[in-house]
């Protein structure tokens, strides 16, 4: 999980949300007027702000997950915000179905648009855990069962990236090509970016194992 910029309200939004609340509250069982949301535009919109992957578990949204439009907070409890451009993001099906209509606002889920996740979260391999006492960061790992069997599909994946890192990390330091080396910096900068799977865990890995020259210089 990263911070996330909320980007700029569709057009197709500014233009129909007031007009689409009214109808929905009118009549709120209607199918056609409750998901409005989901229109391409609104659906693009949000996928690119989210680079593509699920604001939570930062899984790729693609054809096996193909993502769903979430509503940070519950609009089954707080109707008024179904269409409200700041309540919407995307989550993968099994992050949006764990987390469900959860609200408390004694101990809110993260939020990646308002909060700064990364330093509230802690990453042993593929294991995330949270920020000893932080009771919204604990909450939010156990409701998306992030660690546990059930998401076993997701930690493999997680595992994979990590690998990826090491095999990376080891062949930049005993590169002698500067041309491939660079290369591979580059890769490794890519692994570390918004728009990278799983970036957060690997920035944590980066800061636990130390950069690569650092590396060097102690060889």
């Amino acid at each position: 999980m990263i911070r996330v910029v909320k980007g700029q309200r569709p057009e197709v939004l500014q233009q129909n949300e007031g007009s689409w609340l009214d109808e929905f509250l009118s009549d709120p069982q209607n199918g056609t007027k409750r998901y409005r949301y989901r229109t391409p535009e609104i659906k693009q919109a949000l996928i690119a702000e989210t680079h593509s992957k699920c604001i939570y578990c930062e899984s790729k949204i693609g054809h096996n997950t193909p993502g769903d439009v979430e509503h940070k907070i519950p609009t089954s409890l707080v109707r008024e915000r179904h269409f409200d451009w700041e309540n919407l993001t995307i989550a993968c099906t099994e992050c949006n179905r764990r987390k469900n209509d959860y609200l408390d606002a004694e101990r809110p889920f993260l939020d990646p648009y308002a909060d700064n996740v990364e330093a509230r979260l802690v990453h042993y391999g593929p294991v995330v855990a949270w920020v000893d006492g932080d009771a919204p960061a604990e909450i939010t790992v156990r409701k998306l069962a992030l660690n546990e069997s059930t998401r076993l599909q997701l930690i493999l994946r997680k595992i994979e990236k990590l690998e990826q890192l090491s095999i990376l990390r080891g062949r930049i330091v005993n590169e002698l090509s500067e041309p491939l080396r660079l290369i591979l910096e580059t890769r490794l900068e890519e692994m570390q970016s918004d728009g990278a799977e799983y970036a957060g865990m690997i920035r944590s890995a980066m800061r636990t194992q130390g950069s690569v020259r650092s590396i060097e210089q102690e060889r």
